[in-house]
């Protein structure tokens, strides 16, 4: 039988790798854990400003009611999921380039669009949504980029799952920046000697700290570059799976053999993202069996998780997997958690009312237009599940740049150069980068088999099992084995107005915009600010902050998505009224 999946069957792992696990041990799972921790406590500890770099205001705080109690944000804010970005008093420690201000301080932290919030039992030096402590190091979790902030009027919505604002890429030069200067000026370097803990002032101490701060440094200047790109990513963007892959060529190869990634995509949203048949914006991520493990473990690899590669050349040997600093118990406990994710409603106690009567109009455009691809789903319904319907770019006609190098990517072998894939054949010297990484995933899960078990049961329990892709797209066959990848998802809109900008690579700045044709659509706009415009929908776009996005740059094409686009004003505005109520 031809395997027309054969550079992503790795990730689908399959049960024989989780039936070989033992039974679960006594201990609590990780969330119970973090509820014993936070028991009691009754707020989420968000901190927002009064004003900040780009003119944004906030009085007022208020989460929206998507299904999470204080206790379930508070764990997936801060959970361990096994990122090592860097040491971890480094980070607490480390003054800001340009001043003697620390680098985490909450208004500086705000000019690259993170979540600050203030000290809370499982985060005790502040620092902000999506940053966890692993040992003596400290990284990401998905929570830094699927969180979001939402500004109106003095009013900051926080919203759990919603893609965020941040400027990863920005905050990372930061802080490569301040380790620069601290190297270069001995009153910096005298300073976060004597601060970081078991620190002084004498010389030793601070040749210690010498010695750290350039290892991390390098790390950082190796990072950068090997993932030199034209493409500015910006805000709420990243190439990820193009950055993931280039961690994977880091563990198997050389970082000289990085790819470019040139094709940011917004962060995708999370609600109701386990009860998705396929994932990710090109649909290549499948849920069933140990499939939501797998893509988690991705997505610890591009958030600076570590992975020890072996050459493996037999069966038997490679049952053992992969060494990582993956938390696998903790990641398949963030997706069960994520269950219970429900989108955001408008929330009229904060933003205008909703015309209802507008809205009623929107409706019937929006089933002759658009549910034929966008399926309404009750948020409310605990046995909801959405089959994702993934549209060929030659129909939907979007800037195929992400898609493309998704098919096209390959990469050396390196130490998997001989050794046994995951489907039993030996790797050659060179292989597509998706199968390199499918190669990484399965190994990383095959060596956390408790971890695996429990994804697969949870799996069958929610009824995932592995079905085909549906939709509009040009079928796999022996000639083209990866002619489904050259397509994009289309999934439910509910609480779509909490996601701007729009498209897989946020080309397009508002709901309105999107329903324009290409050539009316703006052509160059600001992103970064978290005031919001109701009507149009979508963050405001004014030209206070520093990144613009323009869309002839590569990758960042606003073309294509032509539905309801020769509407007349009156019907677009009715749409858009309709979509605020999903």
């Amino acid at each position: 039988m031809p395997r027309h999946h054969s550079l992503v069957v790795p990730w689908l792992l399959l049960t024989a790798c989780a039936s070989t696990g033992a039974p679960p041990s006594g201990k609590p799972a990780p969330i119970e854990q973090t509820r014993q921790v936070v028991e009691g406590v009754r707020e989420r500890g968000g901190l927002v400003l009064a004003k900040d770099a780009y003119g944004d205001s906030a009085t007022r705080l208020v989460y929206l009611d998507q299904g999470w109690g204080p206790p379930e944000t508070l764990w997936f804010y801060h959970a361990d999921q096994g990122s090592v970005l860097m040491p971890y008093d480094t980070l607490v420690h480390l003054e800001q380039a340009d001043s003697d201000k620390p680098l985490i301080l909450p208004e500086n932290l705000t000019r690259f669009r993170l979540l600050n919030q203030h000290k809370t039992l499982n985060n005790p030096d502040a620092l902000p949504v999506g940053f966890a402590r692993h040992g003596d190091k400290v990284g990401l979790t998905c929570a830094a980029c699927h969180t979001s902030q939402i500004n109106y009027r003095g009013t900051a919505m926080r919203i759990d799952g919603a893609p965020a604002l941040a400027d990863i890429i920005g905050f990372l030069r930061a802080v490569r920046a301040s380790l620069a200067a601290t190297l270069a000026d001995e009153s910096k370097l005298a300073r976060f000697a004597a601060a970081v803990p078991g620190g002084g002032g004498d010389s030793a101490r601070r040749e210690a700290a010498r010695k750290s701060l350039t290892q991390t440094l390098s790390w950082f200047d190796s990072y950068e570059s090997a993932n030199r790109t034209t493409t500015v990513e910006g805000f709420g963007r990243l190439d990820a799976i193009g950055r993931i892959i280039n961690q994977v060529i880091r563990f198997t190869s050389d970082p000289k053999n990085s790819l470019e990634p040139n094709a940011p995509t917004s962060f995708p949203l999370l609600w109701d993202a386990p009860r998705h048949d396929y994932v990710q914006w090109t649909g290549f991520s499948p849920n069933a069996g140990a499939g939501s493990l797998g893509r988690n473990t991705g997505e610890v690899v591009g958030v600076y998780g570590q992975i020890e590669v072996k050459h493996y050349e037999t069966e038997q040997e490679a049952k053992r997997g992969y060494p990582s600093t993956v938390e696998a118990n903790e990641l398949v406990a963030m997706e069960e958690s994520l269950r219970n994710l429900k989108s955001p409603r408008w929330p009229e106690d904060v933003l205008p009312p909703i015309d209802r009567k507008l809205a009623a109009r929107g409706e019937d455009l929006y089933r002759t237009h658009c549910v034929s691809c966008h399926a309404t789903i009750d948020r409310d319904d605990p046995k909801r599940s959405v089959v994702a319907m993934i549209t060929g770019i030659d129909i939907v006609g979007t800037d195929d740049t992400s898609a493309s190098n998704l098919v096209k990517a390959r990469a050396p072998a390196g130490v998997l150069e001989g050794a046994i894939s995951p489907t039993g054949e030996k790797y050659g010297a060179e292989l597509r980068a998706l199968a390199l990484l499918g190669d990484l995933v399965t190994r990383s899960v095959s060596a956390k088999p408790v971890a695996a078990l429990k994804a697969v049961t949870n799996a069958r329990l929610h009824g995932q099992e592995k079905t085909a892709k549906q939709g509009n797209h040009t079928q796999n066959s022996d000639t083209n084995p990866s002619a489904d990848l050259m397509s994009y998802k289309a999934r439910p809109l509910n609480g779509t107005w909490a996601s701007s900008p729009y498209l897989h690579n946020g080309s397009v700045p508002t709901l309105y915009d999107l329903l324009l044709p290409p050539a009316e659509r703006p052509k160059r706009f600001s992103v970064g600010r978290w005031e919001y415009d109701p009507r149009k929908v979508g963050y405001v776009s004014d030209g206070q902050v520093p990144f613009v996005f323009d869309t002839t740059v590569t990758g960042n094409s606003n073309r294509g998505h032509e539905y309801g686009v020769t509407l007349p004003d009156a019907d677009r505005w009715a749409l858009v009224e309709y979509l605020k109520t999903l």
